[in-house]
């Protein structure tokens, strides 16, 4: 009898969980979310993948002239991010010195195109 009154007073009280895409959770203060590097701030630099304790930031080729503190540059490489490598420590985002790599507060790290992933 236990079994059949515990369901009967399962069905009338209200879920335990949250319906997620519905409902957002709110994001605590601190999270540490998805990496996200700014490809107009980028100098290539590499700092970011030496001190990835992860490996999850590999440099890809992206030739192209920037402009850091007052003098042009030509980058060769930026940064591309394994996502689900990736441990969200903050390294990267502390040794970047143009300041072009943050970690968003974002909960959800999911998404339909292999770019949006990976990148």
């Amino acid at each position: 009898m236990t079994v059949l009154s515990e369901m009967l007073r399962n069905l009338v009280s209200r879920p335990a969980t949250t319906l997620y895409p519905a409902e957002k959770v709110p994001v605590p203060a601190g999270f540490r979310g998805r990496v996200e590097c700014d490809d107009e701030r980028c100098i290539g630099c590499s700092k970011c993948s030496l001190v990835c304790p992860a490996s999850a930031i590999t440099m890809v080729d992206s030739p192209r002239e920037v402009e850091f503190r007052g003098k042009t540059m030509m980058r060769k490489k930026k940064p591309r991010v394994a996502v689900y490598r990736c441990i969200r420590c903050g390294l990267c985002e502390r040794h970047c010195p143009a300041d072009a790599i943050h970690l968003r507060s974002v909960l959800s790290i999911t998404g339909t195109d292999r770019e949006e992933v990976l990148a």
